[in-house]
């Protein structure tokens, strides 16, 4: 791991090998101490490191895989890969971003990445890449292929899972936590946050027999090891299965389970969200308006008694449900004022697609086609790479029925056929 440290400190000086090494070593024998070949001597580590303006430990050091090592790596990966919370925020401000150990502070960037992509914290995110993982990733982000230490292969795969499932890239998701889950020791919470990870996967990819499976055997170990903290997450993961197997009853109710189950919980108002959340979505769904519209109040009240940065960054999700409910009853006007709001707020890519799409169909009601195809156009790539069903379905008719007519047939005829497609699939 030398040799990448020093490619990553001449990338930030402007140096080249040649340049680093000039007048101290010929560049044929740094190449050996780079490849392992011959140790890397204290008193050359000392004038390199003055020249890359770091500490000679920092070079020394680079490829520590001691016990106590590890040891640290595996705390920070433990500590990381756990929900946001405010103790996750103390820990992350404790954590220093270098260390001598190249396992250590790769890890540890690794996991801050996690950690603000669960924040979505598109800057922070973006400068943790920028600056140090997008070179270090090159390197070593095959994780199937490069031989790396446990601590930072587990926080490689950890980081590929959560990048993908934030993509809705699910056999990807799967292939990684496949991965991760022999790394932990069963029965911990990594183990149990991997089976509920490899849940949902199987869920997204319609692999249902495997998530019942992966359910039942997590179950059972939950009530072996007496681990009820963790009911809550497996009742909403269950909920899921459910859903997806089309018995929306059977999933309500487990979220009622879930729900019941928050009294395990030390901080349950993370998951309280989560269950609204998917309760709104599910009842929306079946067309129980008026008791989506309940969870939707009831999700503004949780949200109201938090801080008010939270609030914000809240306020276009619950405006959102409030669209969607609107445009269910083809309340146009309502819909209208809720998008007034909308447009307001910060968004993240997925909101503002969902903007677009609800401007869309707003737009078409009017009998503005020219706005109906700008909003329509701006997000059918997106829900097309999501492959989300209930948009493509919408957009691809209303499309179809738009082109025609104007007259276009050509095109009126192909989304008709991607709908026909999108339709067989189902």
């Amino acid at each position: 791991m030398l040799k990448e440290r020093i490619e990553f400190l001449c990338k930030k000086k402007n140096l080249s090998r040649k340049e680093l090494v000039d007048g101290l070593v010929t560049p044929a024998h740094f190449a050996n101490i780079l490849a392992d070949r011959y140790p890397l001597a204290e008193d050359l580590a000392e004038q390199i490191a003055e020249r890359l303006g770091v500490q000679p430990s920092y070079l020394l050091r680079a490829s520590a895989e001691d016990e106590e090592t590890l040891a640290t790596a595996d705390k920070i990966f433990t500590e990381l890969s756990k929900l946001a919370n405010p103790a996750t925020e103390s820990y992350v401000d404790q954590l220093e971003d270098r260390n001598d150990s190249l396992v250590v502070e790769m890890t540890t960037y690794l996991m801050k990445a996690v950690y603000f992509q669960q924040l979505n914290d598109p800057t922070a995110y973006d400068y943790l890449h920028q600056t140090y993982l997008n070179f270090y990733l090159e390197k070593f982000g095959r994780s199937d292929e490069v031989e790396l230490p446990v601590p930072l292969k587990k926080a490689i795969l950890f980081y590929k899972i959560q990048y993908f499932r934030s993509k809705n890239h699910y056999y990807d998701v799967l292939n990684n936590v496949t991965q991760l889950i022999p790394l932990v020791e069963e029965g911990t919470e990594n183990w149990l946050n991997a089976q509920n990870i490899m849940m949902e996967a199987c869920i997204q990819v319609k692999q249902f027999d495997q998530a019942k499976q992966v359910f039942e055997q997590t179950m059972r170990r939950v009530y072996d090891d007496r681990l009820f903290h963790r009911l809550t997450g497996l009742y909403v993961a269950y909920s899921g299965y459910c859903f997806a197997m089309g018995s929306v009853q059977e999933a309500l109710l487990t979220l009622s389970m879930a729900e019941a189950n928050l009294v395990y919980l030390e901080n349950a108002a993370d998951m309280l969200t989560t269950i609204l959340n998917n309760r709104i979505i599910m009842l929306t769904s079946i067309g129980e308006l008026d008791k989506a519209l309940e969870e939707v109040v009831r999700f503004e009240a949780l949200v109201s008694r938090e801080r008010e940065e939270m609030q914000q960054m809240m306020l276009p999700v619950t405006l959102i449900y409030r669209c969607e409910i609107a445009f269910a009853r083809k309340n146009w006007g309502l819909l209208s004022q809720h998008l007034d709001q909308l447009r307001k707020t910060n968004l993240t890519t997925d909101q503002q697609m969902g903007l677009d799409f609800y401007e869309s169909q707003l737009a078409l009601a009017q009998g503005k086609q020219d706005a109906f195809w700008k909003h329509a156009q701006q997000c059918l790539p997106y829900f097309e790479a999501l492959q989300h069903p209930a948009r493509l379905e919408q957009l691809y008719e209303t499309l179809a029925v738009v082109s025609e007519d104007s007259r276009r047939y050509k095109e009126s005829s192909a989304y008709y056929r991607k709908l026909v497609y999108l339709l067989r699939k189902k």
